[in-house]
């Protein structure tokens, strides 16, 4: 009986942590100062709040997903590893341990959804719940602080989205990232407001932020979910065709706001006067911006945002490829990636790559991305089994979010970063594959 009553009451503070996890998370990640400050301890104490109520839920009969177990377990043993050889050893440490502990929690939280069907779910809701509620206080962030919610036009940009998150692309990779648990709670739950509501938020808050990435990683997460989930082929391909519609008006909407017209620049810094007959090179053509700008005298042209780029990110992927090089097979050491990365690009603002794949070869060379692609096989593996059980809409889901996160990675460095807004909200549901597999 007291199992049982302890069992009740998991059931019910699991769910509600979870959504507090993702949303501590987003907290550490928010435009507002004062909450960054709150949310950058707040949000590893609900982690490690997360991970002793998962523990308590499974032990002491232990029975984690084996397959899973070995490939989490790989890749934080490679990244503890290569403190050895860091660059940075005590922030590869530090990192290696995180990573280590979300993926414990993971485990353990899809150890406890094995054989229960309604854990797995709510666990699911819960991280929609908390993603939810990082759209809701972006709304409200809109009505009573304006500047810190929208990112000014200049221009080369237009005004973007920030919500409540430190720039337009911060919450919108979240919302990508979770866009097909969305898609799953209006088509396979009773909570269908919620999730038409969430649905609406997520969308509307990607198309505003200007984040091409998050957009296209939200509509493949949603295409991969109809694809897997509806099982006639009609519905699939109405299911596919709807996903297209919705993105392609997106891009379009996208693409309607201009920069501003005019811009004032704003006066430098006055430094040290150099001697008579010299020039300060540094304020005339700063090492910061050297890499594609035009050489003194030649003007300052503006970096147009367009459909197809503007960022900057290519500059950046090619130079980080090229320190890739140097240390080819186990890279710099996990966590290093903003340390051995460094932005000399004139179009390219960012103090990391912006391409996970890039950014874990310049920290664990060809063995991470190989550590990687075991650990996304065997729960893309884990999921694809599941579709043959009774809970094939769950795990489509859980395939919809690792094709979303997987195709964000594309263009944001964060896959591997515990403390980023979207890690959690990744490789909770991915997990959760795992122990949805075992009741297929």
């Amino acid at each position: 009986m007291q199992t049982s009553a302890r069992q009740r009451a998991l059931d019910r503070i699991i769910p509600l942590l979870v959504g507090a996890t993702v949303l501590g998370f987003a907290a550490g990640s928010s435009s507002v100062p004062d909450v960054t400050r709150v949310g950058h301890p707040l949000r590893w104490a609900l982690l490690a709040a997360l991970l002793v109520a998962a523990a308590f839920e499974v032990l002491p009969r232990l029975s984690v997903p084996v397959p899973a177990t070995v490939a989490a377990a790989a890749f934080a043993a490679l990244a503890a590893l290569s403190t050895a050889w860091s660059v940075a050893p005590r922030t590869t440490f530090e990192r290696s341990v995180s990573i280590g502990l979300l993926f414990c929690t993971c485990l353990l939280l899809a150890a406890g959804a094995r054989g229960r069907p309604g854990r797995a779910a709510a666990i699911a809701t819960g991280v929609l719940g908390g993603a939810a509620a990082v759209g809701v206080l972006g709304l409200l962030l809109l009505g009573v602080a304006h500047h810190r919610a929208v990112q000014s036009a200049t221009y080369e940009a237009p005004a973007r989205f920030n919500g409540f998150g430190q720039d337009p692309n911060t919450v919108a990779l979240l919302f990508a990232v979770v866009t097909p648990l969305a898609v799953w709670a209006l088509l396979s739950t009773r909570r269908r407001l919620f999730a038409a509501v969430a649905l609406a938020v997520f969308a509307g808050t990607i198309v505003a932020s200007g984040s091409r990435g998050a957009l296209l990683a939200a509509g493949v997460g949603a295409l991969v979910f109809a694809a897997a989930a509806l099982r006639r082929p009609r519905a699939a391909l109405a299911g596919v065709a709807a996903v297209a519609v919705v993105v392609g008006a997106g891009l379009a909407v996208q693409s309607l706001p201009k920069p501003a017209a005019s811009s004032t620049p704003v006066a430098a810094a006055p430094g040290p006067t150099p001697k008579p007959g010299y020039l300060d090179a540094e304020a005339r053509y700063p090492l910061a911006a050297d890499i594609g700008q035009p050489l003194p005298g030649g003007g300052q042209p503006p970096v147009r945002r367009s459909f197809f780029g503007g960022s900057g990110r290519l500059d950046a992927w090619r130079g980080a490829l090229h320190e890739v090089a140097r240390r080819p097979v186990v890279g710099h050491g996990f966590g290093t990636e903003q340390d051995v990365f460094v932005d000399r690009y004139y179009r390219f603002v960012g103090g990391l790559p912006e391409n996970s794949y890039i950014g874990l070869a310049l920290q664990l060379g060809v063995a991470g991305l190989l550590a990687l692609g075991a650990l996304v096989g065997v729960l893309a593996g884990a999921g694809i089994r599941a579709l043959a059980g009774p809970r094939r809409s769950l795990a489509a889901a859980g395939l919809g979010v690792l094709a979303a996160g997987l195709a964000a990675a594309l263009v944001q460095s964060y896959v591997y970063s515990v403390g980023n807004i979207a890690t959690a909200a990744l490789w909770i549901p991915a997990f959760l594959l795992a122990g949805v597999a075992a009741d297929a």
